[in-house]
C-alpha cells in the first residue's frame, strides 16, 4: 500500500511540475517583444493602405458609372 501511494504521489508531482513549467514557458513567450515604434510604423501603413483601397474603390465606381452610361448610349443608338 505503502508503494501505491509513493508512485502517485510521483505521478502528481511530475505532472504538477509540467504543468507550472507548461504555464511559465507560455506566460514567458505571451509577452510582447516588440518594440512600440515599430507598432506605430505599422498602423501608419495600415491607415496609408486602407486610404489607398478607399481612392481604388472611388476609381472603381467612377469607371463602373462611365461604362453603364456608355453601355446605355451604345444601346440606344442601336436600337434606331
Amino acid at each position: 500500500m505503502g508503494i501505491t501511494i509513493v508512485i502517485v504521489l510521483g505521478f502528481v508531482t511530475i505532472s504538477i511540475i509540467a504543468i507550472v513549467g507548461d504555464y511559465l514557458g507560455k506566460a514567458k513567450g505571451a509577452k510582447g517583444s516588440v518594440s512600440p515604434e515599430i507598432i506605430q510604423s505599422l498602423e501608419k501603413r495600415i491607415l496609408e493602405l486602407e486610404q489607398r483601397v478607399a481612392e481604388q474603390d472611388k476609381a472603381i465606381l467612377h469607371l463602373e458609372s462611365d461604362v453603364s452610361f456608355t453601355n446605355k448610349l451604345l444601346e440606344d443608338t442601336s436600337n434606331k
